[in-house]
């Protein structure tokens, strides 16, 4: 007697494997049709834009993004702007406001400060220096802390490092008042430049005189 199986029941064995391997294959790969994966690459680069070019927020307003005309017509429903002239760094006018708008305790004046392309490069804020802890904690838990001098008795400091600006806390020892400074790092690098410039130019000047 032959011990082996019929051919046809060979062939349908073959051909049940071959159907389950391919349901298999479907339910780990799914085939998606080459338009919808280019929409999605499409979105994720229009995404990944929008992330590269935010900027820090402060006040309602993002550093280098909002313009000049946007804050002005957000402001000047709620507060009186003044101009405080052009910035020797920025090339950028400045527009000046008390604090009273923003319903933030302590906070006296605000400096905002655009570059010559009429983008916020900057804000310099004036506060009671008792607020010093609390604006730290509200900072700290956003951004992490690059520096920090909190002495019991003595200047207080401390600064933060998005990646666009530096967010800096600058609280003097003598006097009531501190300045909380977020500068755009293009307008910091001015700022360096010709500050280091500025001053050997005075040392020249004084050298010349001996």
């Amino acid at each position: 007697m032959n011990s082996r199986r019929p051919v046809n029941s060979i062939v349908r064995v073959r051909r049940e494997k071959a159907l389950f391997s391919r349901r298999l294959s479907d339910l780990s790969y799914t085939k998606i049709p080459m338009r919808k994966i280019h929409s999605f690459f499409i979105a994720i680069a229009l995404c990944t834009t929008a992330l590269a070019h935010a900027g820090t927020q402060v006040l309602g307003f993002e550093i280098g993004v909002t313009t000049v005309e946007q804050l002005r017509e957000t402001l000047s429903k709620k507060t009186e702007l003044e101009p405080s002239g052009t910035n020797k760094y920025s090339g950028g006018e400045m527009l000046k406001t008390d604090g009273a708008v923003y319903d933030i305790e302590g906070l006296t004046s605000v400096l905002y400060v655009f570059d010559d392309q009429k983008k916020l490069a900057g804000v310099f804020m004036d506060m009671g220096k008792h607020r010093f802890d609390a604006i730290f904690q509200f900072l700290s838990k956003k951004y992490k802390v690059s520096a920090q001098q909190h002495p019991f008795v003595g200047d207080q400091f401390a600064s933060f490092r998005p990646a666009d600006t530096l967010i800096e806390m600058d609280a003097p020892h003598l006097g009531f008042t501190m300045e909380v400074r977020y500068i755009r790092n293009d307008l910091l690098q001015k700022f360096k430049a010709q500050s280091k410039a500025e001053a050997a130019a005075k040392r020249n000047s004084e050298a010349s005189k001996f």
